[in-house]
C-alpha cells in the first residue's frame, strides 16, 4: 500500500502576474507552494477554506477545480493562467492556506475564524465557523476585502488604466485574486479578526491603521518564503535590498499599475519620483500628524521592515567581510552565485524570525484600543518570553526602528528593552491580586493535556468555549468575594458590578530555540459601557467605552506572567476616545453612518 503523501504542491504566481511581462523578472514569475497534505473537495475545499466561484456581475458560476484529480496532482496543479477561473481558484486557495500555516507555526496553536452569529439571536455570536469562504470574482471593481458579516474574502476585478502599459495591457483585465500580496493581506484580516474582533472597533487612529499595517506586514514577509525570488533579487540588487528597488519590498505591483499609480500599490523602502526610484527617509513627525488608515499603517510597516533590514545587515556582515577581503563593500558587477545564495538564506531566515515575532505578539496585545507603541511592547515581551538570549539583537533592532519613525509607547519611563517589557504579575505597580484570583485562573490547567490530541478545529472551538464559561464562573466568584473582589476586578480593568465577558480563552504551545515547549493560557476580558461623546452634552451623541485586559499565564511554571490592562475606569483614556469620537462625528462621513457601527469596516477602509 502506497504511503500517504506528506505535502501537496501547487503552482502560483510568485508576486502577481505583472512579473511575467518583464524579461528581468520573468524567471521568478512562478513559484510552487508546498502545503501539508490533506484530501481536497472540489472548490477547493478543506478544513479551513472553501472557494466558491460565483460572479454576481455576469451571473456566472465557474466550475470548481478538482485538485485531487490525478492529472493535476502529477503536475502540481494547473499551470499559470490569467484567463482560467479554475487557476484563480487554485491561486487563492494556495496563498490563503500558506498564510494560515505561517500563523499557526508562529502561534503554536490552531487558528479559528470569527464566531458566527445565531440567525435567531443576533447577540449570540458563539457558533462555530468551520471555513472561511473565498469568492475569487465577487466584485467588478478595483477592490478586495474581508467581510466579517459573511466571514468571507471578496476579490474584485477591473479594467486596467491606459498608462504604464509595460507591465499590463492597457484596458485589460486585472484580477486581484491573482496577486499573492492581496490574497495574503485579506487572509490576514480574517485571521486577525478571528483572534481579536475588537481590532475592528476604531477607538483611536491607530486601530484601523494597525489592521491594515499588520496585513501588509504578513504579505510583505511572505515574499521571503520563496528562495528563488530572494536569491534572484540578491543578484539584481547586488546584495543590497535596503537601498535599491526590489519586488521584495513592494506590494501588489500589477494592481497598483492597473489603477494608474505607475508603480506598486505600496512600497516600503522607496518610491518612484519622476520615473526614478528614491530611497525613503523616516520622518519622526509623520506618526503624530498622519490620520488616514493606510498612510498611518504604512509608518508601522516601514518601522518593522527597517528593523528587518537592520537584522539582515547584522546577520550578513561577516559574509560581506569574507567576500571582500575584510572591506565589507562589494565591488561593482555581478556577485558570485554562492554569495547570493548565502545572502538569500540569511534574508529568508531573518524575515521568518521577524514575521514570527510580529504574529506571536498579537497574543500579548491589549484586548482593545491598541496603539502602535503597545504593539512594540507586545513584540518585545513575547520575544523575551520565548528567546531568553537575544544574541542577534533583534529586540534592539525593533526599538531603534520604531524610534526612527517616531513611535513611542505611553507610560514608559525610558526607551529601553527593560522598560518596554510588560510588567510582570509579581512586580506590577498596580499592586498584587488576591491568591483566590490567581488560584482560580491557574485551576484550568486540566484543559492543557486534552488539546494535544484534538484532531479537528471544532474540538478546539468547543474546548475554548467551555474554558471561557468556566473562567467566567470562577472570575465572578472572585469578584463577589467581600475581601478582595472589588480590588481584583479593578486590577483586571473591569467593574465587578457590571456585566463582563471572557471574550477569549486559549491554550498555546510556544516552541523555544532550544527545542523546548512552553504551554500558555491566554485570556481576554472585555467590558463595555455607554458614555456621551461630549460630557457637556450628556443627552447628545453616545459612544461605547471599552475596558478589560489580556492575561498571559505560564502553565508549566504555574505562574501568571502578565496582565495587560485597559481599565474601564481610566478617565484619561476615556477623554482621548471622546476627543477621537467627537472628531469622527464632526466630519462629513459621520453624517451618513456611525463609523464604529459600520457593518463592513475593511471594505470602507479600502474604498476610502
Amino acid at each position: 500500500m502506497a504511503p500517504t503523501p506528506v505535502f501537496r504542491k501547487l503552482r502560483c504566481y510568485a508576486i502577481d502576474p505583472g512579473l511575467v511581462g518583464s524579461l528581468e523578472t520573468e524567471p521568478i514569475s512562478e513559484v510552487t507552494i508546498q502545503l501539508p497534505w490533506q484530501p481536497l473537495k472540489p472548490g477547493p475545499q478543506d478544513d479551513y477554506l472553501e472557494v466558491i466561484d460565483v460572479d454576481p456581475a455576469s451571473g456566472c458560476f465557474y466550475e470548481p477545480v478538482k485538485l485531487d484529480d490525478p492529472a493535476l496532482l502529477a503536475q502540481d496543479g494547473l499551470p499559470l493562467s490569467e484567463g482560467t477561473p479554475q487557476f484563480h481558484q487554485q491561486m487563492v486557495y494556495a496563498v490563503a492556506r500558506l498564510t494560515i500555516l505561517n500563523f499557526e507555526n508562529a502561534l503554536g496553536r490552531r487558528t479559528l475564524w470569527r464566531h458566527q452569529t445565531h440567525p435567531q439571536k443576533p447577540h449570540d455570536d458563539s457558533l462555530f465557523c468551520e471555513r472561511l469562504r473565498i469568492y475569487p470574482h465577487a466584485l467588478r471593481e478595483c477592490n478586495a476585502y474581508y467581510t466579517p458579516q459573511r466571514i468571507a474574502l471578496l476579490f474584485g476585478y477591473f479594467r486596467a488604466a491606459a498608462n504604464d502599459p509595460g507591465r499590463h495591457m492597457a484596458g485589460g483585465m486585472v484580477f486581484s485574486c491573482l496577486s499573492h500580496d492581496i490574497i495574503a493581506h485579506e487572509t490576514t484580516h480574517a485571521l486577525l479578526d478571528g483572534m481579536n474582533r475588537n481590532f475592528l472597533c476604531p477607538s483611536n487612529p491607530d486601530v484601523h491603521a494597525f489592521h491594515e499595517a499588520f496585513a501588509d506586514i504578513v504579505a510583505l514577509f511572505q515574499h521571503f518564503t520563496f528562495p528563488e525570488i530572494v536569491c534572484h533579487q540578491m543578484q539584481a540588487t547586488h546584495g543590497d535590498i535596503a537601498s535599491q528597488e526590489s519586488v521584495l519590498s513592494e506590494l501588489a505591483g500589477q494592481f497598483g499599475r492597473g489603477v494608474g499609480l505607475r508603480g506598486a500599490l505600496r512600497g516600503y523602502i522607496g518610491q518612484r519620483v519622476d520615473d526614478k526610484w528614491v530611497r525613503k527617509q523616516p520622518d519622526p513627525a509623520a506618526y503624530a500628524t498622519t490620520k488616514e488608515a493606510h498612510k498611518l499603517g504604512a509608518i508601522l510597516v516601514s518601522a518593522v521592515f527597517d528593523a528587518f533590514l537592520a537584522i539582515y545587515r547584522h546577520r550578513t556582515a561577516d559574509l560581506l567581510r569574507l567576500a571582500t577581503g575584510g572591506g565589507g563593500i562589494l565591488q561593482p558587477g555581478a556577485i558570485h552565485p554562492d554569495l547570493a545564495a548565502r545572502l538569500a538564506e540569511e534574508a529568508a531566515k531573518a524575515a521568518r524570525h521577524v514575521l514570527t515575532m510580529c504574529v506571536r505578539a498579537i497574543d500579548y496585545c491589549p484586548q482593545m484600543d491598541i496603539t502602535f507603541g503597545e504593539f512594540l511592547r507586545a513584540v518585545i515581551t513575547a520575544d523575551s518570553d520565548v528567546v531568553v538570549n537575544d544574541d542577534k539583537n533583534y529586540r534592539i533592532a525593533f526599538l531603534e526602528a520604531f524610534q526612527r519613525h517616531g513611535i513611542y509607547p505611553r507610560d514608559v519611563p525610558t526607551l529601553s528593552i527593560e522598560s518596554l517589557l510588560w510588567r510582570g504579575w509579581d512586580d506590577d505597580p498596580k499592586g498584587q491580586p488576591s491568591g483566590l484570583l490567581t488560584g482560580q485562573l491557574l485551576a484550568v490547567r486540566k484543559y492543557v493535556g486534552s488539546t494535544i490530541f484534538f484532531k479537528d478545529r471544532k474540538q478546539h472551538f468547543n474546548m475554548e468555549r467551555n474554558l471561557r464559561a468556566t473562567l467566567h464562573k470562577r472570575l465572578k466568584k472572585c469578584f463577589n468575594s467581600p475581601k478582595a473582589g472589588a480590588d481584583d476586578a479593578a486590577y483586571l480593568g473591569v467593574n465587578k458590578d457590571k456585566p463582563f465577558e471572557v471574550r477569549t480563552a486559549r491554550i498555546a504551545f510556544r516552541a523555544t530555540p532550544d527545542g523546548g515547549t512552553v504551554p500558555q493560557l491566554l485570556v481576554g476580558l472585555y467590558q463595555e459601557t455607554e458614555i456621551p461623546v461630549d460630557n457637556l452634552a450628556p443627552n447628545g451623541a453616545k459612544m461605547l467605552f471599552e475596558g478589560g485586559c489580556t492575561i498571559i499565564a505560564d502553565l508549566y511554571a504555574r505562574k501568571i506572567k502578565y496582565c495587560v490592562r485597559k481599565s474601564i475606569a481610566s478617565t484619561e483614556r476615556q477623554m482621548r476616545q471622546q476627543k477621537f469620537a467627537a472628531a469622527a462625528h464632526a466630519c462629513l462621513r459621520a453624517t451618513y453612518f456611525d463609523f464604529r457601527d459600520e457593518k463592513e469596516p475593511i471594505a470602507s477602509i479600502h474604498r476610502a
